[in-house]
């Protein structure tokens, strides 16, 4: 099986990385004691010694932590892709003893072959649904990883070799000792905004008691005060609220799209209109900013901001339309069903 040989590869991985952890661990030692004997000696050492043995301790402590998070990242997917397995294998017990069984299976023949079709799909949907989650989990926790790592890893690295520098220094060189305590200080408050940014981009906005443009209107209003962008919201037809999982899906995806016109379209100003009209919710994101060639992220694989996006719309039974070409602006138009037999399928599977 598949499974199988993915799992043997993530052991292998572990061992590699577990490996490396050691090695990155005695490597961060040496360094930290050689930055130590250096400081404790500044007077005899050069500027550039000093600062090269600084320099590959901080190198090393960051090595050490990204190995670190590596390893604890594959240990998770490992002991995710172990209940997926397992999962797995008991289907196929149940499987096997349902085809074996003669009187289950001309139960089956006599049947609603209809009936039959729609659980078969409705099965296969929900596989999708839980695989989709799990990849979209895993990709969550690298963005996070690499935003920890780029941010407040690299900023706490250099704070405590700073803080050792500190400790050496303080009996002999006061004026540069209160000078290293005032770049700790600056490095503190730049590594608190930077772990504040990420908390912010992780939380949802409090989902409002009235309705779900309500939501969208409180998370757009501090979504400009937190980063002087301005946004024209646009509400028309019901207001009303959704099944929980479809109001979900939907913030985190005008959340994308507002963040990705932030980021990509050069302005910062863009249109978010929203629109019940009691069978379709529709949602529209616009600017009008430098655009790009859809044709060429669609074919590629390591777009997954617009890829997860299509998906989730799939998912929800809707449809997802982007227009966008160089130089005229991008528009995101979700459109998903509230109702009939389309709707009330999909927001079922949904609450599994």
């Amino acid at each position: 099986m598949n499974l199988d040989l993915e799992l043997k590869e993530l052991n292998n991985k572990i061992s590699q990385a577990i490996a490396e952890v050691g090695k990155y661990e005695q490597l961060e030692r040496f360094a930290r004691i050689r930055l130590m004997d250096v400081s404790r000696n500044f007077r005899s050492n050069t500027e550039i010694t000093i600062k090269e043995a600084y320099d590959k301790a901080a190198e090393f402590q960051v090595l050490l932590v990204e190995s670190r998070q590596n390893e604890l990242y594959l240990r998770r997917q490992r002991d995710q892709l172990s209940k997926q397995y397992k999962k797995f294998r008991d289907i196929q017990k149940r499987a096997d003893h349902f085809l074996d069984s003669t009187a289950m299976a001309l139960k089956i023949l006599r049947g609603n072959v209809e009936k039959i079709n729609e659980s078969l799909e409705e099965s296969m949907r929900r596989k999708r649904m839980e695989m989709w989650i799990i990849e979209s989990q895993e990709a969550e926790r690298r963005r996070i990883a690499r935003d920890l790592h780029d941010g407040p890893a690299q900023s706490m690295a250099s704070m405590i070799i700073r803080l050792d520098l500190i400790q050496q220094l303080r009996e002999e060189d006061t004026r540069n000792v209160y000078a290293e305590i005032d770049n700790v200080k600056s490095m503190g408050k730049e590594t608190l905004a930077d772990i504040r940014r990420i908390m912010y981009d992780l939380k949802p906005s409090l989902f409002n008691e009235d309705d779900f443009s309500a939501t969208l209107r409180d998370y757009l209003n501090d979504y400009e005060a937190k980063y002087n962008f301005n946004i024209d919201f646009i509400v028309m037809g019901n207001r009303t609220r959704y099944d929980r999982a479809l109001e979900i899906a939907l913030f985190r995806l005008v959340q994308e799209a507002v963040t990705n016109v932030r980021k990509h379209s050069g302005l910062n100003r863009a249109v978010v209109k929203m629109e019940d009209n009691g069978s379709y919710l529709t949602l529209v994101i616009k600017d009008e900013g430098e655009g790009f060639d859809l044709e060429k992220v669609r074919g590629n694989k390591d777009s997954y901001g617009i890829l997860g996006m299509m998906e989730r719309v799939k998912l929800l039974g809707g449809e997802l339309e982007i227009i966008s070409s160089a130089g005229s602006g991008t528009q995101v138009i979700v459109r998903v069903p509230l109702e009939g037999e389309a709707a009330n399928g999909k927001n079922k599977g949904l609450n599994s």
